[in-house]
């Protein structure tokens, strides 16, 4: 009788419902309590004080703000710190970020509403206002990028070779890349500071989530410059040097989520979570694991193994699937 009930209980334990619940328990530190909770009705019992009025703009607006500044961020550290074959990492990142920052101004002017409210937005500056920041960020960070793009497209001959293309290819690239770095390294970060002064506890609960943004992008845009690379067919080494970055990222970006997830603790659950109108089945299959942990054990595996055709084969598709 007891044999018979051993598989059942191990089936029972190793169902997804359950490996789900003890990852939700596991990250968040919380174990529900139906009674107590229905006993003691708390804030954390409402996600929201009030519905978040953004839409998709914001979304994709975070999306390629981060990877604006996460390419400009792994182009100058190829620039400062790279050999001469990692030219090509910086002139990749330095296109790939002022192409991924032209959506961002139409669509947070369309999350507006109108383009006057995006001007009325300059005429004040507030340290301690995330959006107040995030809109100097951003301007401050275009120009650097621009004229950053713009350099390097004079001294591939893209410009042609008339007066203003000659003077633009003799400005200093690399002291102008000082503070676009920085300002790529805090754009990449505001958004998720800007989400944590939201009313939304498991936004507001973990102050982590800056540094969760910031991975992400350095991962994401390491994957969009691999790709690139890898279409052009640069060198193996260039490669080997992007896939242990994006390596890296994707190992911090996990560990900045786990760190959220603690920090948010019972405010978690809806996300986390298998009951009722939670959403931890699609989030522990998808973005933790189709996202984060099979990418980085798939670049583990590249980063373990020579480099051929056939890995070079499964970089591409490692690269799609990080985007």
């Amino acid at each position: 009788m007891q044999e018979t009930q051993l598989p059942q209980v191990i089936q029972k334990r190793l169902s997804p419902s359950n490996v789900v619940e003890r990852l939700a328990t596991l990250t968040t530190g919380y174990t529900p309590d139906p009674e107590r909770e229905l006993e003691e009705a708390s804030y954390y019992d409402f996600p929201v004080l009030k519905a978040p009025t953004w839409h998709w703009e914001i979304t994709w607006y975070f999306f390629f703000g981060g990877l604006a500044a996460g390419c400009y961020v792994v182009a100058s550290i190829a620039s400062l710190f790279g050999s001469r074959e990692d030219r090509a990492v910086a002139r990749a990142g330095y296109y790939l970020s002022l192409l991924s920052l032209l959506p961002c101004p139409p669509l947070l002017i369309k999350d507006l509403g109108r383009p006057e409210r995006f001007l009325h937005m300059l005429r004040i500056f507030k340290v301690k206002s995330p959006m107040s920041m995030g809109t100097w960020g951003l301007i401050s960070f275009s120009f650097f990028s621009g004229i950053t793009a713009a350099i390097q497209a004079a001294r591939d001959g893209m410009l042609g070779r008339w007066w203003g293309a000659r003077l633009l290819a003799a400005l200093p690239q690399r002291l102008l890349v000082l503070p676009g770095t920085v300002l790529g390294v805090f754009l990449g970060g505001y958004t998720g500071v800007l989400l944590t002064a939201t009313s939304v506890p498991l936004w507001s609960r973990s102050k982590v989530l800056g540094a969760v943004f910031i991975s992400s992008a350095i991962s994401t845009s390491s994957a969009l410059i691999s790709l690139m690379l890898r279409l052009t067919g640069s060198p193996a080494r260039v490669l080997r040097k992007l896939e242990r970055l994006e390596w890296i990222a994707l190992l911090v970006e996990m560990a900045g989520l786990f760190a959220f997830l603690r920090g948010a603790g019972r405010a978690a659950r809806p996300l986390v979570g298998t009951a009722p109108k939670e959403h931890g089945r699609t989030f522990w299959s998808f973005v933790f694991g189709g996202g984060l942990v099979l990418p980085w054990l798939l670049q583990t595996g590249l980063l373990l193994g020579r480099h051929n055709k056939r890995n070079s084969g499964a970089g591409l598709v490692l690269s799609l699937l990080v985007l």
